[in-house]
């Protein structure tokens, strides 16, 4: 127990209060502002804690207040303060033994430790109290003057401590805040230098040019023009500014007005734009966009024009091709249209006309008009094909085929058009890959090309038939995906064709040969037919040094078969007894030509003139073997909706479909290679054998 402190107070003085807020119920806090200096009292006597709270009052600091050495411990584990007055003898855990463990804890190892004691003296103690971590002495009974003197000094230099620690973490921060601001802007600055960097790659990169020239005469002064012109067209910036008016010398005479009348007009509409063709320095014109805004004068000199140059000549070639392929789409649907109708009053002419020559004795002079008559129809029918075919319409009869075969077949034609006054050369690749195309469309493309080269040497020359094998990389062509083709070339040294006009030679009706030498249908037939095939088309030619015309077909990776031989009219498949055939056709006239010739070879015939009339016959007890039907019909169901009903009703039902022209009809068209096909117009002798091998083999390809 300790002794008492020998103070005089009052009896009524109250005991202080015991509170605390930071740690569990143990020390009591008295009323001061956190700003103020701590000191903790370790005293177990509550009259020595109400002595020192007396004595110490007068400070103005906090005051904190523990009754033993445990409460000082656990306050101190949460909680710092700048000195702590401590009684040496107090039960259980004295004076020293609290010392060493607050010295012991690096929270609390920096608080000075001032001990209170009633003891005398003596070294050994004063030792005792060093050792355990004490930094004064001050012996009960204690002056009140003296007490205040020395912790006054300790709360000062725990201040200017704390002080100094805030000055310093200030600076601290404030270096770190200068620190993150300099490397933000830096990072700022670096990222700046970036952008502008990149917006100057990007610039150079784009086909677009910055400029500014004086308003005054802007189309004769000097023309400030960024770098990047150079990679536009040709010239150096320095050119344009030394050459004054040299831009506009170069514009296409056809546009040179409407430019003048723009920047004519700048300094009153403020802004404005024009399009022309400029001649770059390869010879060749490009297509520009020219913006640009008047700035008006600062000081009443004379005002400036700034703008920029876009290169369009991509977009306007883009946008040609989508004229001139909006402009094949309308030829196409009408020719599809003339066509279907044409075909189907050629079938009906050529299988009568097929009919009455099997009828008529080959010493009959009647056989002879008669074979006249079917060899006009056929002629009419292979322009419908072509015509088709220009359309990208036709109902092609692809198959793996060998260009080199196909000219080995041709040859001797060819050899015959070119004439004596021409030195054909024909050259082929021998290890040639083959392609898949219409065999038939094929060769009367080639034929075409030849009868054109042959009409652009009218006084001989040379020319050049030749296959190869194309393996083109991604990006090599504009208009041409990579891949691997198989290459047709004809190759003329004759007149050449006008550059103005080389947009135009696929156009149907478009001929440069004179009145009644050419129909203009030749290059843009051949053009629908190798793009229905899936193929392209390259185009070179120079006038006076001739043309290079060249088909890229696909490469095959199947193998070349033969072509089945066409049946003749003297060995016509018949029909075995009780077969059933079922027409479906809207037209009646072709109706009725088919089924008469189908009665002629044995078959019995049931007719429908639309889908849903082929169904409800189908729906009957009626035995039907083959339903033999057209595809474009009015109705519900078309040709191909027919078909699968028809396979769904009858699973053993052969099917044969027909038409003039099927491409227009969408619906059901999954299922255009499901079934045999006969396309319009045919012969009698196709028509029969193609039902006896659909009745022969099944429905299914």
């Amino acid at each position: 127990m300790s002794e008492q402190i020998d103070i005089p107070v009052a009896d009524s003085l109250p005991a202080p209060e015991v509170k605390t807020e930071t740690a569990p119920p143990g020390p009591s806090v008295a009323t001061g502002a956190t700003q103020k200096a701590r000191i903790l009292v370790v005293d177990d006597d509550d009259r020595n804690l109400l002595a020192l709270n007396l004595i110490l009052e007068d400070l103005g600091e906090e005051l904190v207040f523990a009754r033993s050495g445990e409460e000082a411990l656990r306050y101190l584990l949460h909680n710092d303060c700048a000195l702590i007055l401590m009684d040496v003898l107090m039960p259980e855990m004295d004076g020293y033994e609290t010392a060493g463990l607050i010295r012991s804890r690096e929270r609390s190892r920096h608080i000075p430790i001032i001990f209170l004691t009633a003891v005398s003296k003596d070294e050994m103690h004063e030792f005792k109290g060093y050792t355990a971590g004490a930094v004064d002495y001050v012996f009960k009974p204690i002056e009140p003057f003296i007490l205040r003197s020395k912790v006054a000094v300790f709360v000062d230099l725990y201040k200017k401590t704390q002080e100094i620690s805030r000055n310093a973490e200030q600076e601290r921060l404030l270096l770190q805040e200068n620190f993150r601001a300099n490397t933000e802007r830096l990072l700022a600055e670096r990222a700046l230098q970036r952008s502008e960097e990149r917006q100057a790659i990007i610039l150079q990169s784009l086909p677009i040019a910055l400029y500014s020239v004086d308003a005054d005469q802007p189309l004769n002064a000097a023309l400030r023009i960024s770098d990047s012109i150079s990679q536009m067209c040709g010239f150096a910036p320095a050119r344009f500014l030394e050459d004054r008016g040299f831009w506009s010398q170069r514009i296409h005479p056809d546009d040179r007005a409407q430019v003048q009348a723009v920047f004519g007009k700048l300094a009153e509409t403020g802004s404005g734009y024009s399009e022309y063709r400029w001649l770059c320095e390869d010879g060749t014109y490009r297509s520009f966009l020219n913006q640009a805004v008047y700035v008006p004068p600062a000081d009443g000199g004379s005002g400036e024009i700034v703008g920029s140059w876009l290169d369009i000549t991509e977009r306007r070639l883009m946008q040609q091709q989508i004229i001139h392929g909006q402009k094949m789409e309308s030829m196409g649907r009408l020719t599809g249209g003339i066509a279907h109708d044409f075909n189907n009053m050629l079938t009906v002419v050529i299988s009568s006309l097929d009919r009455l020559r099997r009828t008529t004795d080959a010493d009959q002079p009647a056989r002879r008009n008669i074979d006249l008559a079917l060899s006009g129809a056929m002629r009419c029918a292979d322009l419908t094909k072509r015509l088709l075919s220009f359309a990208r319409q036709q109902m092609l009869e692809p198959r793996a085929l060998n260009l080199n075969d196909l000219l080995n077949g041709s040859e001797v034609i060819i050899r015959r058009l070119a004439g004596d006054a021409i030195f054909l050369e024909v050259t082929r690749d021998m290890a040639l890959w083959p392609t898949y195309a219409d065999h038939t469309q094929m060769e009367s493309a080639l034929i075409n090309l030849v009868v054109n080269a042959k009409d652009a040497m009218p006084d001989g020359g040379h020319l050049t038939i030749s296959t190869q094998n194309l393996s083109l990389r991604a990006g090599a062509e504009r208009d041409i995906p990579a891949g691997d083709y198989v290459a047709l070339s004809v190759q003329d040294t004759g007149i050449g064709i006008p550059s103005e006009n080389l947009d135009k030679v696929f156009e149907p009706f478009f001929t440069a040969k004179e009145e009644g030498k050419g129909t203009g249908l030749g290059l843009s037939i051949i053009y629908g037919f190798v793009r229905q095939s899936g193929g392209h088309i390259r185009l070179q030619s120079e006038v006076g040094k001739g043309t290079l015309v060249q088909i890229l077909l696909p490469r095959h990776m199947g193998t070349v078969g033969t072509v089945p031989a066409e049946a003749t009219e003297s060995d016509l498949p018949q029909a075995r007894p009780g077969e059933v055939v079922l027409v479906t056709e809207d037209d009646p006239q072709v109706r009725t030509v088919v089924a008469t010739f189908l009665n002629d070879l044995g078959y019995t015939t049931l007719q429908a003139e639309n889908g849903d009339a082929a169904v409800a016959v189908l729906r009957g007890a009626n035995k039907v073997d083959l339903l033999f039907s057209d595809i474009a019909m009015p109705g519900s169901l078309n040709g191909y909706q027919l078909a699968a009903m028809a396979s769904s009703l009858r699973p053993a039902l052969r099917i044969v479909l027909t038409s003039a022209y099927a491409n227009g009809v969408t619906k059901g068209a999954e299922y255009r290679t499901a079934f045999e096909f006969l396309q319009k117009p045919y012969r009698n002798q196709e028509l029969a054998s193609l039902v006896r091998r659909a009745l022969d083999t099944g429905a299914a390809k």
